[in-house]
C-alpha cells in the first residue's frame, strides 16, 4: 500500500498483519493467533527457512468475526481486516467498512471497491451502483464506473471508466480449504487510463462477494480481496 500503511503492510515485500476488533479480549485473542503466524513469516524470510506457515482451516473456522483478507498487487502487501460500521445509503446494496489495527480502512458496496482511508493517495469514493447491482443479482449489469481519488498534487482527480460486464461462467473457488461455488463476473472498462478489467466471484445463492480483483485508481493499481470469514 501507501505510505501510511507501513506499520500495517510492511511495504516491498509479502508482509502481514491481522486487523485487531477494536479492544475486546475475544478479539485480541483471534488477534494474537495470527499475528503469531505472521510474525513466523517474517522470521522465517529474514532467515531462508522454509517451509513458511500459513493460515488453515481450522485457525479461520475458530475466528468469531468477519475477516477480510486484502492485497495490494504492485506493493507485494497484504492485511487482514475486521468490520468496522455497516450502513445504507441511497446506492444499491450494504455499505461495509472494514478496518485494520491502526485505522487504515477500505469500504465495499456489496462487495464493490468504492473507498480506502489512511491509505495515502486514497481512493476517495466511487460511483459503482452498476456493479452493485450486478453483484445483487448475480447476473450482468453494464455501465459507468467512476473513480475520485486523492492525487497528491492539485486534490481530487476523476477517472471515468465505460465498463461492460459479462459473466465468465461458474465456478468452484477455494479460500483456505473452503469450496464455494461462484458465478464469475466481469468488468471490461474503457477510459482514459486504457482498458481496466475488474473480476468479482459472487456466491451463487446470496451474492456474497468471496473473491475479487478491482482497480484501485492510477497509484493503488489493483486490489484483491477475499473473504475468510463471512
Amino acid at each position: 500500500m501507501m505510505r501510511a500503511l507501513t506499520t500495517c503492510l510492511a511495504l516491498g515485500a509479502t508482509a502481514f498483519l491481522v486487523a485487531c476488533s477494536g479492544g475486546t479480549d475475544q478479539g485480541n485473542t483471534q488477534a494474537a493467533q495470527l499475528a503469531t503466524i505472521y510474525q513466523q513469516v517474517r522470521s522465517n524470510r529474514q532467515a531462508s527457512a522454509a517451509p513458511l506457515p500459513t493460515l488453515t482451516p481450522q485457525l479461520i473456522a475458530g475466528l468469531t468475526v468477519p475477516s477480510l483478507e486484502v492485497t495490494i498487487e504492485e506493493r507485494g502487501a497484504t492485511a487482514f481486516l475486521i468490520p468496522f460500521s455497516d450502513r445504507r445509503d441511497s446506492g444499491p446494496g450494504d455499505l461495509r467498512t472494514w478496518r485494520t489495527a491502526n485505522n487504515v480502512m477500505v469500504v465495499l458496496r456489496n462487495g464493490v471497491l468504492v473507498a480506502t482511508r489512511g491509505v495515502g493517495n486514497d481512493l476517495g469514493s466511487a460511483d459503482a451502483d452498476a456493479a452493485a447491482a450486478a453483484v445483487a443479482r448475480r447476473s450482468p449489469i453494464s455501465g459507468l464506473h467512476t473513480l475520485f481519488y486523492k492525487n497528491g498534487t492539485n486534490g481530487i482527480s476523476t477517472v471515468d471508466l465505460l465498463c461492460e460486464m459479462r459473466t465468465v461462467g461458474s465456478e468452484t473457488i477455494q479460500i483456505v480449504g473452503s469450496s464455494h461455488n461462484v458465478v464469475h463476473l466481469q468488468e471490461n472498462c474503457t477510459g482514459t487510463r486504457g482498458i481496466i478489467t475488474y473480476d468479482y466471484w459472487v456466491d451463487r445463492r446470496d451474492s456474497t462477494v468471496w473473491q475479487s480483483r478491482q482497480w484501485g485508481g492510477p497509484d493503488l493499481g489493483y486490489i484483491r480481496t477475499r473473504l475468510l470469514k463471512k
